[in-house]
């Protein structure tokens, strides 16, 4: 079997996206499964939403994040990201968060999206958001829906040097595994395979889904 070429530009995990109803909320679940209580991270002025953030590694993290109330809602013409203005996904969020999505990270955003549409994919068209002082393309849906369910990942590209993590405290949380499960999965493989990343995850046939191992020390669990 021919193997797919690799392509012009690298990509790697970036991070997890744990949705929460209230932030709080997210904070105090995740702690009881973790044992780790996140540290705040910030607001994203364009989106309306705040996060905590902890450190996975030298250069992937896990964000748990929500509707901030404080804030201005997005502009009449877009939607908040991760489906956080969905109504059926802040129903399930208000009986508990979830792991939403993942994201990966792109040195070339324009590129990794030509590939995963020509595969049909459409993870959206890239925007640029902000947190603070840090700066970064995304790849979003007006609407604020994910491709593939979540299940595919969001693309991301961070200015040349600039590595966020490197702000965020490392509470020795890493991830051992991420499982997804899609309906279409081959299609999933298909995209994860044209952006390089089919050794990220382990993808299946089924109801859209994903699952994170995650450890502390010696301690193992699931979100």
């Amino acid at each position: 079997m021919a193997m797919s070429p690799s392509p012009e530009f690298s990509c790697r995990l970036d991070h997890l996206v744990i949705c929460a109803h209230e932030l709080a909320a997210g904070v105090d679940w995740f702690a009881a499964r973790s044992g780790l209580r996140l540290p705040a991270g910030g607001r994203h002025p364009l989106m309306g939403t705040h996060n905590h953030l902890s450190a996975l590694g030298d250069t992937s993290f896990l964000e748990i994040i929500a509707n901030d109330p404080d804030a201005d809602a997005p502009a009449a013409d877009r939607s908040r990201w991760f489906m956080l203005d969905n109504a059926e996904h802040q129903a399930q969020l208000a009986v508990a968060p979830k792991l939403t999505t993942w994201v990966v990270a792109t040195d070339d955003l324009d590129a990794a999206l030509d590939v995963t549409k020509a595969v049909g994919i459409d993870p959206g068209e890239p925007v640029t958001q902000t947190r603070g002082d840090l700066q970064w393309r995304i790849a979003l849906r007006a609407d604020g829906s994910l491709a593939c369910d979540g299940v595919f990942p969001v693309l991301i590209q961070w200015p040349t040097g600039v590595n966020p993590v490197a702000r965020m405290q490392d509470q020795q949380l890493r991830l051992a595994s991420l499982q997804l499960s899609h309906p279409d999965a081959d299609r999933v493989r298909a995209g994860m395979q044209a952006l390089g990343i089919d050794g990220l995850a382990t993808v299946g046939s089924g109801q859209s889904r994903l699952h994170a191992t995650l450890t502390v020390g010696d301690s193992r669990f699931i979100v």
